[in-house]
């Protein structure tokens, strides 16, 4: 008797008892039931009705159609989580959401990883215009410090170009004070003769007079 493609159930009367073989791919269940023959031997206090029988008999298949159903989910629960994949599972319905689900997550990843992407690459050019603006702060406050060096140079140069013109004028006053000065301790020809003629006695002749007629 098959009730589902992975349930079999099997009777086998045996001393009286009827016993219950239940077969599935990865379990196997066996139940003892009473039989005819064994309600006949047995004691009326003791025995079941068929009834009863028929009960018990439909209460354990039920039962053993509920654990099987349940271990199944189980262990696609559990194959589930250990290979992270719902298409390998071995009895697994597929849900009508589902693909559309996994489109959506595909497209949702695509976008995260283009954000991503997107997000390197504006932290890389971050990177860059911050390296640019500190070169461009460190060479303006070179080009202010190199203006303000060249404002304070003019004057410096106007002192130096007065400084030199003051020297030159000095320099040329020197030089016509030392020629002065040399003008000035250089002997008369005239004057050195006439002291010569004095020394030595001669130079002066008295002046001779004249008789009248």
């Amino acid at each position: 008797m098959t009730l589902d493609s992975r349930l079999v159930l099997l009777f086998r009367p045996h001393c009286g008892l009827c016993t219950l073989y239940a077969f599935s791919p990865c379990m196997f269940t066996c139940a003892l039931l009473p039989t005819d023959a064994g309600r006949e031997t047995s004691s009326p206090e003791t025995a079941l009705s068929e009834k009863q029988a028929k009960k018990e008999k439909e209460r354990l298949i039920k039962e053993l159609q509920l654990i099987t159903e349940e271990r199944n989910d189980l262990r696609d629960r559990l194959r589930f989580l250990t290979e992270r994949s719902m298409n390998n599972r071995p009895y697994f319905r597929p849900n009508p959401y589902y693909e559309d689900l996994e489109r959506m997550e595909e497209a949702v990843m695509s976008i995260l990883h283009n954000l991503e992407m997107e997000n390197t690459e504006i932290h890389e050019n971050n990177h860059k215009l911050k390296k640019e603006i500190t070169f461009s702060r460190n060479l303006l406050s070179q080009l202010l410090m190199e203006n303000t060096c060249r404002k304070k140079l003019v004057p410096l140069k106007q002192e130096s170009k007065e400084v030199h013109l003051d020297c030159a004028l000095n320099q040329k006053y020197l030089v016509d004070f030392n020629k002065k000065d040399k003008d000035q301790q250089r002997p008369d020809p005239a004057s050195s003769g006439l002291r010569k003629c004095k020394r030595a006695g001669i130079g002066h002749t008295p002046v001779r007079e004249l008789p009248e007629e």
